[in-house]
């Protein structure tokens, strides 16, 4: 899967001057930055916690991402230092779309707002560079994720079978017209 989105499109350098932020969420407070190299260990334990062991990218899938940030953009949500969660977008320039590439949300911390969370944060940034619209891919079984991205303002838009590698369970293919919507919660 990694090798659909590792394409040479560019963006502004302004992608790679994301602010980092300090957010008060249910009565707990997180950071949320930019993802650095020194984070690549944890991102790939995060995605075995959430995967059931058996992590969609590795440790060189997430290098090749984080070494390129002027045409990558990933978040990682802290609390207490320790990253719990994390997103990453590409953009597909000759569409004006950002794509969610990768999401995962440590399992103890699941269900309590930090997708939210770092979805809006990467839609309002998508935004402020002028993007058209975001897009992403879910697996058609996980109903949770899909309910989740169509209450984040994201639509259907078509279904990629046998789209993942190992089990070829199909995609659902989802997109957000980001046109002056304000934001979703």
């Amino acid at each position: 899967m990694f090798l659909k989105f590792n394409r040479n499109n560019k963006l502004p350098n302004i992608l790679s001057q994301f602010e980092q932020k300090s957010v008060d969420l249910k009565g707990f407070s997180f950071q949320l930055r930019r993802a650095h190299v020194a984070d690549i260990d944890m991102l790939v334990n995060i995605e075995e916690a959430v995967y059931a062991g058996t992590a969609p990218w590795l440790l060189r899938d997430f290098l090749s991402e984080l070494s390129r940030p002027n045409v990558r953009l990933y978040l990682v949500v802290e609390r207490n230092g320790q990253v719990i969660g994390f997103a990453g977008v590409a953009y597909q320039r000759d569409q004006r779309d950002m794509h969610i590439t990768n999401i995962a949300i440590v399992p103890v911390w699941q269900n309590k707002g930090l997708g939210t969370l770092i979805i809006n944060e990467l839609l309002d940034f998508s935004r402020q560079l002028g993007v058209d619209t975001m897009s992403l891919e879910a697996r058609a079984s996980n109903r949770s994720a899909i309910v989740l991205y169509t209450r984040l303002g994201f639509q259907q838009s078509g279904i990629k079978k046998g789209y993942y590698i190992g089990d070829h369970e199909d995609a659902i293919s989802m997109v957000n017209n980001l046109d002056s919507k304000t934001r979703n919660n």
